[in-house]
């Protein structure tokens, strides 16, 4: 007969690129940074969750994303507890914008659906390309992100199609797109 309750050791990894917290019955327990692995050891009924760190725009504001509270079943852990942007036979996608244009733009996600705005990239300097990195989206079939001269995502638009988004690093799902037009 199995004891009730046991202590589960395991590796915790992150490949994504944003950092996350892992919460051990609701409070903060590690934070792991992208790339990290740090052991654990952990009842068998502690109730586990993660959740990723949002990234911030050039103007200070959270940029939001579509990974919420991840729970995680404890006595399941066998060994590691890799972190990747596939959540629950669900992927996830992050993207890295780099703006050549001298003009800033706004950054949509179209889930197949409707469009939500995504983050703000600034227009690049006679040195620089502009910059934002996106939160994490789900990739479904009719995922496109766009980008927008308006601040708010609306209007004309360039679009990255899913193709285009599906070319993602494993594990992390990071995918680079270069803004080179706007309409």
């Amino acid at each position: 007969m199995l004891p009730t309750e046991f202590t589960v050791r395991f590796l915790a990894t992150n490949d994504l690129l944003a950092p996350i917290t892992i919460l051990v019955d609701g409070s903060p327990y590690a934070i792991l940074s992208s790339g990290r692995t740090q052991g654990l050891s952990l009842s068998s009924k502690a109730h586990v969750t993660w959740i990723s760190a949002k990234p911030a725009d050039s103007h200070g504001e959270a940029i939001p994303d579509q990974i919420g509270e991840v729970n995680v079943s404890v006595p399941a852990i066998n060994g590691v507890l890799e972190i990747t942007n596939v959540i629950q036979d669900q992927t996830y996608i992050t993207a890295s914008v780099f703006n050549r244009m001298n003009v800033p733009a706004s950054i949509g996600v179209f889930d197949g659906t409707t469009a939500s705005c995504a983050s703000q990239v600034p227009s690049a300097t006679p040195t620089t390309d502009g910059f934002t990195q996106t939160g994490y989206y789900r990739l479904t079939p009719g995922t496109e992100m766009r980008a927008y001269r308006t601040p708010d995502c609306t209007g004309a638009y360039t679009v990255w199609s899913n193709s285009e988004l599906a070319s993602f690093q494993p594990k992390s799902g990071s995918v680079t797109l270069t803004l080179t037009a706007l309409p």
